[in-house]
């Protein structure tokens, strides 16, 4: 009996009194959704400011909406199309402005709350804090659309709306909603400091208001014109947008996650394979508009938006081309031990030799691309007929080559000139990615004021070298504005870039070798404890 007392009987475990499946789900739902997300929704519900902004912005809604039904006139065929219009503008509002500026602001009050330090010592991953700020600003748009449904409802059954032009509306305004946060975030976590911060909140407030305008003005316009919505050219033009669009959110998330990482980390690798996926895409986009029977995409179209994507790659490297040239300690480990697969991944490591073999090669494949399609392509004069006997270089592959010279003038030779003076500290190569951006102003501000002190321009303030667009718009019709000025001038320039930058990537051949064959060598064995002791 002594013993039978002594003995403990554990209650038993929560799981096998009988409780449903579901309740142990729904229990570790927290733990499983970002943790972010979490905090932001909680302090959602604690604060006034989300609660507020809805209940202000239905409101307005409802205000609009009995005004409107108190004007409306006896010709109610158009009705429902001037209802939904009028909620449109609030939802816009509300879907466009409230909820990407809430974004903006709850990643800055992370730097002036001080709270990102805590963040970090939670190890959450930089990919996680974005997408957490990213998920509870898509909640907001979740409930303010669920808000305005009543409404929307209304205008339904009002008539004179058709229903899949209001999925197609409504779809690509929670769309924009999702892309906006997202570019909202990434300059959030760019701006640091609180007067950068503020002039960027000034600027995005303002560009966000213009696109509440204009998607009210395209909405308005389907819903006036609902046969655009069957239009096979609308069907085959949506899919290349969003897929644009989408890549340019994905780059801002890639972006903001890297600006959020460690220096040690490797913070370029992910967007330098982002934007060779994004040239592919760009490529096979030209593939299939240049081979539409009907009516292929014009050679002109093809050039220009090739010199389009010239100048995207181009202002992506200015910030490859600035990044520290030796690899970190995390970053080494992970070269390949191959010393083949090295070389060829070489130009997807960080450095700014590196960066450099980037954008040569990703600028070689938009030439031989543009340059490979530009026969398939149909030719336009200024009548609008078709015409077959014009050069790819009279319709605008002359104008390529003319900006990739200008692309390459505009980062290798600032970068190549700066970097080496200011590369020292995180601020001085800031400074050289700030100059590298407004070079393209400085190349053609300069010449003209230089010229207009000493009275040596003839031909006009800026019709010179320098003047980068200028020269472009000339060429790309095959004739080269000042085309022996252009040669000896900018050329030779350009070539002074590539010269400064080849030391650069010879040492980025050489590390990257080196590390290869380090890689391969195997590792000396951790001694353990007892090991240790016993030595």
């Amino acid at each position: 009996m002594s013993q039978a007392a002594d003995i403990e009987i554990e209650p038993a475990p929560q799981a096998s009194l009988g409780s449903p499946p579901a309740v142990s789900r729904f229990s570790s739902l927290g733990d499983w959704l970002n943790p972010v997300l979490v905090k932001e929704i909680r302090q959602a519900q604690r604060g006034k400011v989300f609660s507020i902004s809805l209940v202000v912005t239905v409101l307005l809604a409802l205000l609009g909406c009995m005004l409107m039904t108190l004007d409306m006139a006896s010709n109610t065929s158009r009705a429902g199309q001037e209802f939904f219009t009028l909620v449109y503008v609030f939802l816009c509002s509300a879907m466009l402005l409230i909820v990407p500026f809430q974004a903006f602001h709850a990643m800055g009050s992370e730097w002036d709350d001080h709270t990102f330090e805590m963040l970090v010592l939670s190890n959450l991953k930089p990919g996680q804090i974005v997408l957490g700020k990213i998920l509870a600003a898509f909640v907001q748009t979740l409930l303010f659309f669920a808000a305005f449904l009543p409404f929307i409802a209304v205008a339904f059954l009002l008539r004179g709306v058709d229903m899949l032009v209001l999925a197609v509306v409504l779809g690509l305004t929670v769309y924009a909603s999702l892309w906006f946060t997202t570019v909202s975030v990434m300059f959030s976590t760019l701006a640091r400091n609180r007067f950068l911060r503020v002039l960027m909140m000034v600027v995005i407030a303002g560009t966000l208001v213009g696109m509440i305008s204009g998607a009210t003005a395209m909405a308005s316009e389907l819903m006036r014109r609902p046969d655009q919505i069957v239009d096979a050219e609308f069907w085959l033009a949506l899919p290349q947008v969003l897929a644009m669009s989408s890549f340019v959110g994905l780059l801002a998330f890639f972006i903001s996650c890297n600006l959020l990482a460690h220096e040690e980390e490797n913070r370029s690798t992910n967007v330098r394979v982002l934007i060779s996926v994004g040239t592919l895409i760009f490529l096979v986009l030209m593939v299939v508009n240049v081979s539409i029977p009907s009516s292929p995409l014009p050679r002109e179209v093809v050039f220009g938006a090739a010199i389009f994507a010239v100048f995207a790659v181009a202002v992506a490297a200015v910030f490859i081309c600035t990044e520290p040239e030796k690899l970190g300690r995390r970053v080494r480990q992970t070269v390949p031990k191959s010393r083949g697969l090295a070389m060829l991944t070489m130009p997807w490591f960080p450095g700014r030799g590196r960066g450099a073999v980037f954008l040569l090669l990703h600028l070689g494949a938009l030439a031989a691309g543009a340059f490979a399609l530009a026969p398939f392509a149909r030719v336009l004069t200024w009548g609008g007929s078709v015409a077959s006997g014009h050069s790819i270089m009279s319709t605008g592959g002359l104008g390529l080559l003319v900006a990739i010279t200008y692309a390459l003038l505009y980062t290798l030779v600032p970068i190549g000139v700066l970097l080496p003076m200011l590369a020292k500290n995180k601020r001085g190569r800031n400074a050289t990615r700030v100059l590298a951006l407004f070079s393209p102003f400085l190349f053609a501000f300069l010449p003209a004021v230089f010229s207009q002190i000493f009275g040596l321009s003839s031909n006009g303030l800026w019709r010179h070298p320098g003047n980068g667009p200028l020269m472009i718009e000339k060429s790309f019709t095959g004739h080269l504005y000042e085309a022996d000025v252009f040669g000896f001038l900018v050329i030779p320039v350009v070539c002074i870039g590539l010269l400064l930058a080849l030391p650069a990537m010879l040492a980025a051949l050489y590390e990257t070798s080196a590390l290869s064959r380090a890689n391969q060598r195997p590792k000396a064995p951790e001694l353990s404890a007892t090991d240790a002791s016993a030595s």
